[in-house]
């Protein structure tokens, strides 16, 4: 503002004094009488005003361009100015069009997203249907099975009695074979729509630590930063991704805090495992987030963990899917005690192929009048899983 009031003063000044000096020079050309160019006073006279009214204009002019950058330009530069301006207004149309058509383009993308997960989520559904179908008759061909044995091994079974088990067998493989081959369609289909492969499925567990107790925030902090770095080098070089700085582990921020603050300072030691948020497609940002638990002794070594006649199972007639149901029964039993399952399979821990058709075996020798006794093999804690062994006891 200063500098504005000094250049009105400026001007002002010069202005008076040039319209000053131009009246005398005019008084005096008109009382010499004299004349420029030839003409008359009075002429020369309005030629000596109109030169002064020349004068302050062109002073004015001057000393505003020379102060003031805004009137240069306004003098000297406005077509350029008009230009760039024109050309600018050309780039923003520009842009806004393609404003428009991204926009546009998103639209149509989510809406063939939404379609794509409408039909996943149908296909899965008619998956877990034809699995669920398979599994039942997959249980009806192991007892089909275990009955097809004995029959052909009981001399008292007629050769009819065989034949008839056989051919069930013949045809539940069949409907097997039927509905593996519709599962793998429906798998070939999920893959077509999502355009890549469940490496992880919502809730599995991809990775576990303890933690001891008493660990500062700090050292918790870098902890389970060391544990996302692990699971994300896992899946680049699961991906075969050479970039080294390539983050595809994310988690929410809130569930990394959540997690610290149930860890840190604890008197407890902590088992955090690392599950997947949802289903993690190959190629995609993999979300995950932090369960944690107390690591708590559950069951010491050589410890009974669980023990149960096979008389309470006289509903079923195959000592195979006793002893399965007895497991089973197991299995509750130290999901209760506080051991965790697998939040996909719901099992804590299985028996070797050769364990179980041991422990089947003798309890085929018993004819079924048998109890059943769980040891513990190792420690077991909250982490798991049921590392056990199965002794069969005679009843009678």
């Amino acid at each position: 503002m200063f500098i504005g009031i000094s250049i009105f003063i400026i001007l002002m000044i010069m202005g008076g004094i040039i319209a000053f000096l131009g009246d005398k020079i005019g008084s005096k050309v008109g009382k010499r009488r004299l004349t420029l160019f030839g003409l008359r006073p009075r002429y020369t006279s309005v030629i000596v005003t109109i030169v002064s009214g020349i004068l302050i204009s062109a002073l004015t002019i001057a000393v505003m361009a020379v102060l003031n950058e805004n009137v240069r330009v306004a003098l000297f530069g406005m077509q350029k100015l008009q230009e760039e301006m024109s050309e600018l207004n050309n780039k923003i149309k520009l842009k806004n069009q393609e404003l428009i058509e991204s926009k546009e383009k998103l639209d149509t993308k989510t809406k063939e997203y939404e379609n794509v997960e409408k039909k996943s989520k149908e296909i899965s559904y008619e998956l877990a249907r034809v699995d669920s179908q398979r599994i039942h008759m997959e249980n009806e061909l192991v007892a089909v099975q275990q009955a097809y044995d004995e029959a052909k091994h009981g001399i008292d079974l007629s050769a009819k009695e065989i034949e008839e088990l056989e051919s069930t067998k013949n045809q539940l493989n069949k409907n097997i074979e039927k509905l593996n081959k519709e599962k793998e369609l429906l798998l070939g289909n999920i893959t077509a729509i999502r355009e890549g492969t469940v490496i992880f499925r919502a809730g599995q567990v991809i990775t576990e630590a303890v933690i001891d107790e008493k660990t500062s925030t700090g050292n918790t902090i870098d902890t389970l930063e060391n544990i996302l770095g692990q699971v994300n080098n896992a899946l680049k070089e699961r991906m075969r991704i050479k970039d080294e700085k390539l983050q595809l582990v994310r988690i929410p921020k809130d569930s990394f805090t959540h997690a610290v603050s149930q860890i840190a300072d604890s008197d407890n030691k902590k088992l955090v495992r690392v599950v997947a948020a949802g289903n993690l497609i190959l190629g995609e940002p993999t979300v995950v987030d932090f369960e944690v638990y107390d690591n708590k002794l559950i069951f010491n070594e050589g410890q009974t963990i669980y023990s149960s006649g096979l008389e309470k199972y006289k509903d079923i007639n195959s000592y195979e899917l006793k002893v399965i149901r007895f497991l089973k029964d197991l299995n509750k039993f130290a999901a209760k005690k506080g051991v965790l399952p697998d939040p996909i399979t719901g099992n804590i821990g299985q028996l070797e192929g050769s364990e179980l058709l041991r422990v089947i075996q003798e309890v085929k020798d018993c004819g079924g009048n048998c109890k059943l006794y769980v040891i513990a093999k190792t420690d077991i804690y909250t982490s798991g899983p049921l590392i056990i062994e199965v002794r069969v006891e005679r009843t009678r």
